[in-house]
């Protein structure tokens, strides 16, 4: 049973109040190339003023941004009157090819997560809602860069670890990715496994005339494709070994999922794998408070007025029977999301 929340109540609400504004000082940070700066600076860090000088920034702006990130935790001090990266932020803040980096979601919650949440006012006066391929080309990319550090993470290492998929995917799989964006996991995805072809669709076309470019840009445009899809849907039959759904399941509108996992499964081979990796909603209130759901119940609250629902577990395992499918793996990844792997007869 999960335990309440201890502080004082007015602690708790100033403790929230800090939290809005230290994502804003970390955006601000990623955006001007703070954070990168102090750590080019190395183990001694760099001065406020020096800082604003590399970066032709205003001093005493930057010098109190310096100070708050010391009292956020975010810096450390270092040498005299110099300020360096506190622990594991060169990871978290700086390091775009890490899968713990935050950057690009600290900068779309600050960028985009606002905009929409100053519209919860009106929308939950109508009921309406602003859906995510009504955000534009330029949300659509932000969005694929929140998971891009996780991309080769899936690719290799979770793919590779799913009983009886590594030896297809190394002698040549054709791969689905349903909801593929701006097309980098299946990039990771055909780099990873150079004898498996991978194929991916979306309903954004935002993201695929993104993932067209990216795709024509990358050493693997040879075995990677991309199209836009409709609710006449995918129209392959017996065709893939894998699909995989990277933080997608939750995104598809509930009025439909069912239709497109059994459009899904449709177009799996007999023994066929479904791969999905998303957030799963507790089904009581005690889940709500439970810590491994954090991120779900956030998740839910924040993209409200895309028209998401995040499943529960019951809704997960009623779209897989619908579907013929046959759930074989279900597992908790970081305290973040779910992997489940259902299979085809």
């Amino acid at each position: 049973m999960s335990e309440p929340d201890t502080r004082e109540p007015g602690d708790l609400l100033w403790d929230y109040l800090k939290g809005f504004h230290a994502v804003h000082h970390m955006a601000i940070g990623t955006e001007l190339g703070l954070f990168e700066a102090i750590h080019k600076a190395g183990e001694g860090g760099c001065a406020p003023l020096d800082l604003a000088a590399k970066l032709d920034l205003h001093p005493p702006y930057v010098d109190v941004w310096c100070r708050t990130g010391y009292h956020y935790g975010l810096l450390e001090e270092g040498d005299s009157g110099c300020f360096r990266l506190g622990t594991m932020v060169d990871k978290l803040l700086v390091d775009a090819g890490d899968p713990r980096n935050l950057a690009p979601y600290i900068i779309s919650t600050a960028r985009y997560g606002s905009d929409d949440l100053r519209s919860y006012t009106e929308h939950f006066k109508t009921g309406g809602t602003h859906r995510f391929q009504e955000h534009g080309e330029d949300f659509s990319r932000h969005v694929g860069a929140t998971t891009s550090g996780f991309h080769t993470v899936v690719a290799k290492r979770m793919l590779g670890g799913i009983p009886g998929l590594k030896d297809k995917l190394e002698a040549g799989a054709s791969v689905l990715d349903v909801g593929c964006g701006i097309g980098g996991l299946m990039i990771k995805i055909a780099q990873a496994w150079p004898n498996s072809r991978c194929h991916g669709v979306d309903i954004d076309p935002h993201g695929v005339e993104a993932a067209q470019g990216i795709i024509a840009d990358s050493d693997v445009a040879d075995r990677v494709t991309v199209a836009t899809v409709d609710e006449s849907g995918i129209g392959r039959e017996g065709e893939f070994d894998l699909a995989v759904m990277f933080e997608v399941l939750h995104e598809i509108d509930d009025g439909i999922r069912p239709d497109v996992v059994k459009d899904v499964a449709r177009s799996l081979k007999p023994g066929g794998m479904l791969f999905i990796l998303d957030e799963t909603y507790p089904s009581d209130l005690e889940g709500l408070r439970d810590p491994g759901y954090n991120f779900a119940v956030q998740t839910q609250f924040n993209e409200l007025i895309w028209g998401n629902v995040v499943p529960t577990i019951e809704m997960q395992t009623a779209l897989f029977e619908g579907a013929g499918l046959t759930e074989i793996i279900r597992e908790p990844i970081g305290g973040i999301f779910t992997m489940l792997v259902a299979q085809k007869e």
